[in-house]
């Protein structure tokens, strides 16, 4: 017998992982609702500008994303619901990213404006007044160096990253998923992270 909708709702993370290894497509959908505007918010995030070129299309970006990362499930050790969010993000980057060269840089037209809004969901242009260029770009080069700076850093050391910068969590919800003695040690697991990753950007500037 299929579990209740009022049941699907409080299935675990690691329990739809498990079901969905086995190619159970209720659990990969119920995966894919779960997570699919989380990580559509931090793709914008990590993404920046780059990302926000695409958004004509980024309902199939993020899709593919997702599908691409749970077709790969079983590469895939579950330590926690973070953990996961972490690795789902990491494969739908790679995913849009592929997107994003194989279609090139999107005109900017009023058609494309207008839609532009619609995904948003905002009022006003989404765009607003127009950025300094070369802002833009250094804003997008720092996040591509973040991103792959992120891949040096030690696991746990990435995780609390990408929770924080580009999920949102709190201390105390980092602290309970990771399993960190209090939110204080949270942040300082984040502080000592973030340390580590300015390090490694500034040895990127000097051997520039």
């Amino acid at each position: 017998m299929a579990p209740s909708s009022d049941e699907t709702d409080f299935l675990s993370s690691q329990v739809l992982v498990r079901r969905a290894c086995l190619q159970d497509e209720e659990a990969l959908g119920l995966l894919f609702e779960r997570y699919r505007e989380p990580l559509r918010r931090a793709l914008r995030k990590s993404l920046g500008s780059r990302y926000r070129e695409c958004l004509l299309d980024s309902e199939d970006a993020v899709q593919d994303g997702i599908l691409a990362a749970l077709a790969d499930l079983k590469q895939f050790e579950y330590r926690g619901e973070g953990s996961f969010l972490a690795w789902l993000l990491r494969v739908a980057e790679r995913k849009v990213l592929m997107r994003l060269r194989h279609r090139g840089r999107l005109k900017r037209d009023g058609g494309r404006v207008g839609h532009l809004q619609s995904i948003l969901g905002e009022g006003r242009d989404p765009i607003g007044k127009m950025a300094d260029p070369w802002e833009e770009a250094a804003g997008r080069e720092l996040e591509e160096r973040i991103r792959a700076c992120l891949e040096k850093l030690g696991e746990r050391e990435r995780e609390v990253i990408v929770l924080r910068r580009y999920f949102g969590w709190s201390a105390a919800k980092i602290r309970e998923e990771m399993e960190l003695v209090s939110p204080g040690a949270a942040r300082a697991l984040l502080s000592r992270a973030q340390a580590k990753l300015a390090v490694l950007l500034e040895e990127e500037d000097e051997s520039a």
